[in-house]
């Protein structure tokens, strides 16, 4: 009896410890609303039955609690917030530069250590490091590569002409796959045979899957549960088959000498990477990493948003017949026509539709950071250290008190200037912003307009489908329940 007695005294005395240890997290409940949940718990069992409509699961209680708010995933406190002043505090932090480590084990352990899950002070010398992938200089060296992977696409929706509805993604994905895949990697992959078959395509979108299921279920990562569901084994299979095209491309560098001065692919990624590994810096598993992980945010995000404009553009006839006018005065002559980056420029309707389009549809739904130390925001609320902050950028960019009452309505005016200049600056983030913003944000955009360029200066696109009934799926890019088909017409 004794010994029951003192069991149950040390049980109430940590259970007291630990309640105190947390005592400034339960505070934030006093100065940030949300909901409850379930004893120990919290949400979280509502957020993984639903993962399919965890959307509408945060525009419930955005829209009941207000603009921020406090959730439990468990015993572990999450914010939630769709104010751009406070996106503003976290983005602008140096406290706030690490991305939550529970998301960056998720994503490591499906594709390696790159870039994407380092954390400060590591994080701000690789980026410096891979900035140079990136500058625009570089990036207009790869417009033939644009160019050519385009041409593939269009003789690919020749064939849907003369058919109904058509499911395109598939085709956008292997367009943008193989584009991510030669300026990452340089144009030698194109001889790879892993490359040439496709098949990658659907290894990569499995993990994408993978590591959203171990956010959404962290239960997962442990071994012996992976094993259990089998779930081990096919992430296995899936990195294996994408680490032989990496290793066939990189163990060919190993042996090479380093790119002159005047090669034009000198700062790809891959080269970038190798660099740092002939000075010791990083394993030759984190330069296929490195590879792995950029190709992997690159060509997801730059076919949805193609795709996603397309289907905005088939719901808004009007808007799609204005960037038609657009494109045949800056491109005379339909077809296989040449696009410079001057060209571009001038495409100032095609650029509006493609913001609102990332506006509406962001190809990043959420992003959440870690305060390294406590961060005092500007409404005045303390966050601890410790705590994750998810920036919502799909509710961010349809907020009522910002984007007005018919904030979900597709409107390309929005990103006139003259109403640019009435809104926060950080209410539109696709792309976040801040020191660790998305590197590839200039790529994705470049990437996207060429191919609409061509698409749209040739073909009329439609759809039965409403945009009202999209229903949108939170994963690590943001994806949709169901895809609508669209039908291609060929203008002249």
């Amino acid at each position: 009896m004794l010994t029951i007695n003192l069991l149950l005294v040390a049980g109430a005395l940590f259970w007291i410890y630990f309640l105190w240890s947390r005592r400034r997290l339960y505070l934030l409940m006093l100065r940030i609303p949300g909901p409850i949940g379930l004893p120990i718990l919290g949400s979280s069992l509502e957020n993984i039955i639903t993962y399919k409509r965890k959307l509408s699961f945060r525009t419930k209680y955005l829209n009941k609690y207000g603009s921020t708010i406090l959730t439990w995933m468990g015993p572990v406190p999450f914010i939630v917030t769709r104010d751009p002043k406070i996106v503003e505090d976290v983005f602008s932090s140096p406290d706030c530069h690490n991305k939550s480590q529970h998301i960056v084990n998720a994503i490591t352990s499906c594709m390696g250590n790159g870039l994407l899950g380092k954390q400060d002070p590591d994080w701000i010398d690789r980026r410096k490091h891979f900035n140079p992938s990136f500058k625009q200089d570089l990036l207009l060296s790869f417009f033939h590569i644009f160019d050519a992977e385009t041409k593939m696409l269009m003789n690919v929706l020749d064939t849907c002409v003369h058919q109904d509805e058509t499911d395109v993604v598939p085709d956008m994905l292997r367009w943008s796959f193989r584009i991510a895949a030669q300026t990452t990697m340089g144009s030698e992959v194109k001889h790879d045979e892993h490359f040439k078959n496709g098949s990658l395509v659907e290894c990569f979108e499995s993990l994408i899957s993978h590591s959203t299921l171990n956010i959404l279920m962290p239960l997962v990562q442990n071994n012996i549960v992976s094993k259990l569901c089998s779930y081990d084994k096919l992430r296995a299979d899936n990195f294996s088959r994408i680490q032989k095209m990496l290793d066939n491309v990189v163990s060919k560098k190993v042996d090479l000498s380093p790119e002159r001065d005047s090669d034009p692919e000198m700062n790809i990624v891959i080269n970038r990477a190798m660099e740092l590994y002939r000075k010791g810096d990083i394993s030759y598993m984190d330069v296929k990493s490195e590879c792995c992980i950029m190709i992997a945010a690159g060509y997801d995000t730059s076919a949805l948003t193609v795709y996603h404009t397309l289907f905005l553009l088939a719901n808004h006839p009007e808007h799609q017949d204005a960037v038609f006018e657009e494109l045949s005065a800056a491109f005379p002559e339909a077809g296989h026509f040449d696009i410079t980056y001057p060209d571009m420029q001038k495409l100032d309707y095609l650029e509006r539709v493609i913001k609102e389009t990332l506006r509406l549809i962001p190809a990043i739904p959420i992003t959440a950071r870690e305060t390294k130390n406590d961060v005092r925001l500007s409404n005045g609320v303390l966050i601890p250290k410790g705590v994750v902050i998810g920036i919502d950028m799909f509710h961010t960019h349809r907020n009522p008190e910002v984007w007005g009452p018919e904030a979900d309505k597709f409107n390309p005016d929005n990103f006139l200037a003259e109403n640019m200049e009435l809104r926060h600056p950080y209410a539109y983030i696709p792309f976040a912003r801040g020191k660790r913003n998305c590197i590839g944000s200039k790529y994705a955009m470049m990437s996207s307009k060429f191919a609409l360029c061509r698409i749209l200066r040739n073909y009329r696109v439609s759809t039965r489908f409403l945009y009202k009934d999209l229903v949108y799926v939170d994963n690590m890019t943001m994806k949709l329940a169901e895809y609508p088909r669209l039908k291609i017409q060929r203008r002249t």
